[in-house]
């Protein structure tokens, strides 16, 4: 008697974690992605949709194994990044961007993934505020904000313009490295 195993043992199986179709794919939907955002600063909703449905599919032909396991990468990556989208962190295109590249890649590889994306952005922003050479006036900003003690006429607090942080630049750069690092490439 055959016993059915448990959605649990299937993300966590050591089944490969993605296959060669949905790594094409996947280096395909990253570069389409980098370029428009780093040009229109959008991810088209036609490109991540794709990458999903190609995700789930290709995974789904490759049997339970992977299929559960693109579902689950799927749910971890855009799950996670959702709750950014939420606070306003990220935008919808990083989101669903992120679904895909989970969709993509499996449960087992969109865990690191997301490590090194909040990394990579994080020094993207970095270098951003850096070059815009406005790194002192935020500390100084930040600093006003956290003396709550003081009383708010006597110094107006220092603003500085918000950084727009491309941030399917630290998503695609996350799935290089996860990629790398897990040694699937």
């Amino acid at each position: 008697m055959q016993s059915t195993p448990n959605i649990t043992s299937l993300l966590n199986s050591a089944a490969p974690p993605t296959s060669l179709p949905a790594l094409c794919v996947l280096a395909l939907v990253m570069a389409i992605a980098v370029y428009v955002e780093l040009k229109e600063n959008r991810i088209p909703n036609w490109l991540t949709f794709s990458g999903m449905a190609l995700g789930l599919a290709i995974n789904y032909f490759q049997g339970k194994p992977f299929f559960w396991s693109s579902l689950g990468g799927f749910a971890i990556g855009f799950g996670f990044l959702f709750l950014f989208y939420i606070f306003g962190g990220v935008g919808g295109g990083d989101v669903k961007l992120m679904g895909a590249a989970g969709a993509l890649m499996g449960a087992q590889l969109i865990k690191p993934t997301l490590f090194y994306t909040a990394a990579i952005g994080a020094f993207i922003a970095l270098m951003m505020v850096i070059w815009r050479k406005d790194f002192w006036l935020r500390i100084k900003g930040g600093m006003q904000r956290l003396a709550f003690w003081r009383k708010r006429e006597q110094q107006p607090i220092t603003q500085a313009t918000p950084i727009i942080v491309p941030y399917g630049v630290a998503i695609a750069a996350g799935c290089l490295m996860a990629l790398l690092v897990k040694g699937a490439l």
